[in-house]
């Protein structure tokens, strides 16, 4: 007689039917995988996948979609279920099912794999992936133009990946979870009903080229989030419709290859406090004509935190503050005449070149800005 690892591997090696559809056991010996139809031109309608079958007297969950599962299932029809079991959904499993009009995904998903559901047009709604999903192969949404609501990525997802939703036009909004890190090549590229504003997190560090090429959708902000190092070439290419640019980055993020704003009308640009001159001498300012920095958020000290003497003067000033981060002065115009970067407790600026009037000296510390009047004699 078989030992019970022997009948096990007997189990997993075992193709059998459970009405008009393969299943096979999983080489654990205690889960499944759909395998597909039995006769392609039998499955039509809705689909939803059990969570459990029962062969040869045991119960096994439905963990796994394999590879070509439903591949052009042109008769399917309505919604597709995923239970909560379905851990993985394999390469191609429902591509060009284009007859498929809903999608429920599982809250146990972990990996969509390539082009899983490549060409499926006819999906609408919105789309959330669960908190479970870690892996979105590529090609996975790709040319799925009939969602017409938001796009949300749960929070395990770490890299959306190359063209995951290329040319998904029907998309109204894109919501990117805190936990994603890269931004693939041509991710989003042609998915030209985003409007409104975008946010990249703070936990993105690396946009590839053409991620978001041709979005012109776009009505309002874009917002680089603080932790991004890279942007690759054409990647916001043809995105006409952004007001307003926004980076939160204090370094300014290089580019890895050119155009990246290619196609691009706005031509304002929000940095970090004291950051203008950075991103003024990298290639941000080949794109953006208006460079301004943001101080909203920067905590104003008591002027006694820091001491600017003689004042007045008529040449060099000393300013003094502990653990400095930058000095910009201006005029009572507001025009920005100086930005410097500094560290340490000390800095002289010669105030000579200038003429006799008021300026105001903006000192930002790690804990804050103080303002100090210096008059120039």
């Amino acid at each position: 007689m078989l030992g019970i690892t022997g009948t096990m591997q007997l189990h997993a090696q075992t193709l059998f039917t459970i009405g008009n559809l393969y299943y096979q056991i999983n080489a654990d010996g205690v889960s499944a995988t759909l395998v597909g139809p039995v006769d392609i031109t039998e499955v039509a309608g809705e689909l939803s996948i059990p969570s459990t079958i029962s062969y040869d007297g045991n119960d096994y969950p439905v963990t796994r979609i394999g590879n070509n599962a439903f591949i052009s299932s042109g008769r399917l029809t309505g919604s597709l279920t995923i239970p909560n079991t379905v851990t993985y959904i394999g390469e191609n499993a429902f591509l060009a099912c284009s007859g498929l009009t809903e999608l429920h995904l599982g809250n146990s998903l972990d990996t969509i794999g390539p082009a899983a559901f490549y060409g499926c047009k006819g999906f609408t709604g919105s789309l959330t992936l669960p908190n479970s999903v870690r892996v979105i192969g590529i090609a996975a949404f790709y040319g799925c133009t009939g969602f017409d609501g938001s796009l949300t990525f749960g929070d395990g997802l770490k890299r959306i990946e190359n063209a995951a939703f290329y040319k998904c036009s029907g998309f109204t909004s894109l919501n990117i979870s805190n936990a994603v890190t890269t931004i693939g090549t041509s991710a989003f590229w042609g998915c030209y009903g985003l409007s409104g504003s975008l946010t990249i997190p703070n936990s993105v560090t690396k946009i590839e080229p053409n991620a978001f090429r041709n979005c012109s959708g776009f009505t309002d902000t874009l917002t680089l989030g603080s932790g991004l190092d890279s942007i690759g070439g054409e990647t916001f290419c043809n995105c006409s419709g952004f007001t307003e640019v926004v980076s939160l980055a204090t370094e300014p993020p290089v580019f890895s290859f050119e155009d990246v704003f290619k196609g691009f009308n706005c031509t304002k640009l929000t940095v970090p406090c004291g950051r203008i001159a950075a991103y003024e001498n990298s290639e941000w300012h080949d794109y953006f004509a208006t460079i301004i920095d943001d101080c909203s958020n920067i905590p104003e000290l008591d002027e006694e935190m820091a001491t600017v003497y003689p004042n007045p003067t008529n040449g060099t000033l000393r300013v003094e503050a502990e653990n400095m981060e930058g000095l910009s002065i201006y005029n009572m115009l507001g025009e920005k005449l100086f930005e410097a970067l500094t560290s340490g407790n000390c800095f002289e600026y010669d105030f000579s070149p200038h003429e006799r009037g008021v300026y105001i000296v903006r000192i930002q510390t790690e804990k804050g800005m103080v303002t100090k009047r210096v008059v120039m004699e």
